[in-house]
């Protein structure tokens, strides 16, 4: 690949352009829908370090670990800026602890095949994080999904605090065959995370599988990872045993997101696809996939797991979709933030 007058080409081909934004930094503007796999993320990084491009501002977690990998640096989620020195080579540990703030990281023991993080906050949270032991393990990735997962410990205090680890391996806890990104298992105080999340080699094998199609989880806006979003979801299936373990609080919800979309309960939208539907159950339903997911219409739980997704992944000042936003107004209600 060469950049040419504010465009990365690849060949005779147009790949990106470059576009000025207003911190000062440097976005990737794709030309055409494309994969962005591993191989043409270490390419672009290579060009724009040639390029002597001094701040890089992308969401995209191949092209920010090719360029940590180059020696670009930054916090975490924000614009990397070029290296000014000697590149060194990553190591996992001491990368997640500059990007995880207010936090102690070391390695727990030594194994061959998996790398096991311990953190614990200044704050007293403690979180483990196990990944298998390879070269193409994304520290960033890593940092996102222990910071997601804290943040949300701190929100929610004793009512989250049932997760303690995050274990990421192929089949996030399942069968080999990667159709699941996240899974929780209630009582085990762990929800598994799919290497595609967090290791480059199974994210660019993940994006040739779904050929740039999209699946039918919501998706999270920038500055979030997906990982941060699957963590979100997962971790919300540790808090709804919290909800279901009251039931008034869970009628009530059921209740006021019904509401919301017109019908008596939340899950009469959910049965908006029978036979014998009436108008406003369709209705409900259409308006559960449009502005949560597909995915949100499997059941309750999925459901608001994934409205829990896009409201805790949303940006700051970001309007939410109506039935987000009643959702998240139910759960400051009901389960209020620390003063």
């Amino acid at each position: 690949m060469e950049l040419r007058d504010d465009t990365v080409w690849d060949g005779a081909t147009a790949f990106a352009t470059l576009a000025r934004t207003a911190n000062g930094a440097v976005s990737l503007q794709l030309i055409a829908p494309v994969v962005v796999g591993r191989d043409a993320a270490i390419a672009v990084v290579a060009v724009l370090t040639q390029a002597r491009v001094p701040v890089l501002d992308v969401a995209d977690a191949l092209l920010r670990a090719a360029a940590r990998e180059a020696g670009w640096t930054g916090a975490l989620r924000a614009p990397l800026v070029a290296p000014a020195g000697t590149v060194e080579l990553l190591d996992p540990v001491a990368t997640v602890q500059t990007l995880v703030v207010g936090a102690e990281i070391r390695r727990r023991g030594f194994s061959r095949r998996a790398l096991s993080i311990r953190v614990t906050t200044t704050d007293r949270l403690r979180m483990k994080v196990k990944v298998p032991d390879r070269p193409d393990v994304m520290p960033e990735m890593l940092a996102a999904a222990l910071d997601t997962a804290l943040a949300v410990r701190r929100r929610f205090g004793r009512m989250a605090s049932g997760v303690h680890a995050i274990s990421i391996d192929d089949g996030a806890g399942g069968f080999d065959d990667h159709r699941n990104a996240g899974a929780a298992t209630s009582g085990t105080g762990t929800f598994f995370l799919d290497t595609s999340l967090a290791c480059a080699d199974a994210m660019d094998a993940q994006r040739r599988r779904m050929a740039g199609g999209r699946g039918i989880s919501a998706t999270v806006p920038r500055p979030w990872f997906q990982i941060d979003g699957v963590v979100a979801h997962e971790y919300w299936h540790n808090l709804d045993t919290t909800v279901l373990a009251t039931p008034a609080t869970y009628v009530e919800i059921n209740r006021a997101l019904g509401a919301e979309l017109g019908v008596a309960t939340f899950e009469h939208a959910l049965r908006g696809r029978e036979e014998t539907a009436p108008p406003e159950w369709q209705h409900a339903l259409a308006r559960v996939v449009h502005e949560v997911s597909p995915y949100a219409t499997t059941n309750m739980r999925e459901a608001t797991a994934e409205m829990f997704k896009l409201w805790w992944c949303a940006p700051p000042q970001a309007e939410l979709s109506p039935l987000v936003a009643r959702f998240g107004a139910l759960l400051d209600r009901f389960y209020p933030p620390p003063a």
